[in-house]
């Protein structure tokens, strides 16, 4: 027997107890669970035999270093295989381009097989075993595989675990009445059970997809879907969709994916009279998932996509003596569009006052730093916070709103408005990184002054997240400042959804020489590249449980500070408003010298009694 089958073994004598705990809660009262949990156990002893001697070796150099995933070397992109360059091969074409930037963990957006048309951008599947073929092959993309690993580069995955698409081949054999395959899904023979969920249900996408339940004229029935109608929602009551959805995570961890990102987690489980987010069977889920994840493959990392309030994203990295149990990673969806607050008020009283009220997290945990993504900002700060700020929570959404979407004040952004509530006017807003900074609009205008103003902008959310500590990631096109893009609306498949605003393709020209360039684009490039090089230079930008936010009168400043494992301390400043202002000494701590290094500069700050900062500008201070 090798070493690592005798790992193996040890991991599922060690956490079979456990498995079959969580699995008997979910599942005591379930007519199949025997044969559930069978399939289960069948699922990880052949997925750990499929499992390449490669794989076998980087499980356990992870093992030995846990951290991995939130260590100051670790930059990501996220991106579309074909927007960003065609396929998997010309994906693989431009590993040169990434190493270049410093990204060294790719997500890639939804490639697995999906409808052509109704698809919800990837996150429909057809098949969760097969690729797009728009994008390539299987030997495609295990050829991409093969060129990220000699590169030492990382996989993430979109794992969509609460819906599939109405043509997978479960949903077709389901709506036949195929005994194995209708208790995958939620289907009703009228509204009586339908009318009773909805009671406590939010809509998703009240415009575009109003209810949560889709009506069939063929069956004369009614199934789930709490996103669109052609998204099927998951029946996990039914164990055999959780066996089933394990050994598809395990199939695609001996592909080679680093790290899953499990899509609309808070919604896995539902429950009649109860809000459909975050019961608590979830977690019993999630629990699951990551531990037969760790007994086949422990070198692969988990991401919860739970975009909830602070207070239950926290719940994600597990509770109690389940602390740590749970998804490896969270998105900082809170700081993310809290910084977007701050840069239109100018003020980040609520930034801080929000960031302090979060619970500190479980140790060999962390968090996915970023300023853009995929998806559109929505601003779901606590409102009992905003109101201990002397605001009216709702006035103060709108004015954010305005702010981005309406040019009002003067205001130097390009956004749009998505999903708008009718009797409040609150929405969430679309556009991209350039748009929201400024960049777009000002090189519309060809405004020298505000076209540098607008880089600046973008500079400093991306040293911010860069400097937070955890996984920072880049949306693919904000490292060049590309525009909104507006051509969606030719497309009938998407333009009744304005986030594919955002969703650029790749300008590839931009890139030509960028080096030389003294473009904006690539001045926003360069200034990139420069942050991440520093970034992977300085071991207090890891995540080592250590942020601590540093109170100060100035409501322009939001300042931090970072410290690695020797006691090495980097102070971060950042101004987010249009104009210069100063911070007093009394920000340091403990300070034994009137120096300190600035890491950006390469030069030292003398410390003043008194000390300016220019405006959107930013420091990083190492002791």
């Amino acid at each position: 027997m090798k070493i690592n089958d005798t790992n193996f073994h040890l991991r599922l004598g060690a956490n079979f107890p456990i498995i079959n705990d969580l699995f008997q809660k979910l599942y005591s009262d379930s007519p199949n669970k025997e044969e559930a949990f069978q399939l289960l156990m069948q699922s990880l002893v052949k997925n750990f035999e499929n499992r390449s001697d490669f794989q076998k070796k980087r499980d356990l150099n992870r093992v030995s270093n846990p951290n991995w995933y939130s260590s100051e070397k670790i930059v990501g992109m996220m991106l579309y295989v074909d927007l960003f360059n065609i396929d998997f091969n010309g994906l693989k074409a431009k590993i040169p381009y990434f190493l270049d930037l410093g990204i060294n963990t790719v997500h890639l957006m939804p490639f697995l097989d999906v409808p052509e048309f109704e698809n919800d951008g990837g996150y429909a599947v057809r098949n969760y075993r097969e690729v797009n073929p728009k994008f390539g092959s299987m030997d495609d993309f295990e050829a991409l595989v093969t060129e990220f690993q000699k590169n030492d580069m990382n996989l993430v995955m979109d794992l969509v675990l609460n819906h599939c698409a109405d043509e997978h081949e479960w949903a077709i054999e389901g709506r036949k009445g195929n005994p194995k395959y209708k208790d995958f899904f939620y289907f009703f023979p009228d509204r009586t059970l339908p009318n009773a969920y909805e009671k406590s249900m939010v809509e998703i996408f009240p415009d575009t997809a109003p209810g949560n339940f889709t009506y069939l004229p063929e069956n004369d029935k009614w199934v789930m879907t709490l996103f669109y109608g052609y998204q099927w929602d998951l029946n996990y009551k039914n164990p055999m969709v959780l066996a089933e959805m394990i050994d598809i995570m395990l199939f695609w961890a001996n592909k080679g994916i680093d790290i899953f990102r499990f899509d609309a987690v808070a919604f896995m489980w539902k429950e009649i009279g109860k809000f459909n987010q975050n019961l608590p069977e979830v977690h019993l889920l999630l629990q699951l998932f990551k531990l037969c994840g760790q007994i086949v493959s422990p070198g692969v990392a988990y991401i919860a996509e739970a975009i909830v309030a602070p207070d239950e994203i926290i719940k994600y990295f597990g509770q109690g003596l389940s602390q740590g149990d749970e998804c490896d990673i969270a998105y900082n969806a809170n700081f993310m569009a809290l910084s977007w607050e701050a840069m239109a008020t100018r003020n980040t009283n609520l930034l801080k006052k929000s960031m302090r009220a979060v619970p500190t997290k479980p140790r060999n945990t962390t968090w996915i730093n970023y300023a853009r993504c995929h998806d559109d900002i929505g601003f779901g700060f606590d409102d009992k916070l905003v109101t201990e700020l002397g605001l009216n929570s709702l006035q103060h959404r709108l004015y954010i709103l305005k702010h981005y979407c309406d040019g009002f004040n003067g205001s130097f952004a390009l956004g749009q408005r998505f999903m708008i509530e009718h009797e409040t006017g609150n929405a969430r807003i679309s556009g991209s990184m350039a748009a929201l900074c400024g960049l777009e609009k000002a090189l519309i205008e060809n405004n020298v002054k505000e076209i540098q103003i607008a880089i600046k902008r973008i500079n400093l959310q991306h040293a911010v997240i860069l400097s937070l500590g955890g996984l920072p990631m880049i949306y693919s096109g904000d490292e060049v400042g590309l525009p909104n893009n507006y051509d969606y609306l030719n497309d009938e498949s998407k333009k009744y959804d304005n986030r594919w605003l955002h969703r650029s393709k790749m300008n590839w020209s931009l890139v030509e020489n960028i080096e030389d360039s003294p473009s904006a684009q690539a001045q926003v490039y360069k200034q990139l590249k420069q942050l991440i090089r520093i970034r992977k230079q300085t071991p207090a930008f890891a995540d080592n449980n250590d942020l601590q936010y540093i109170d100060y009168e100035n409501s322009h400043l939001l300042i931090y500070k970072k410290t690695d494992s020797q006691g090495k301390e980097v102070y971060v400043i950042s101004n987010f408003s249009d104009y210069d202002t100063f911070f007093n000494s009394n920000v340091f701590e403990n300070l034994k010298s009137t120096k300190l290094f600035n890491l950006l500069t390469g030069e030292d700050f003398d410390i003043q009694e008194i000390n300016f900062i220019s405006a959107y500008d930013i420091l990083w201070l190492k002791k």
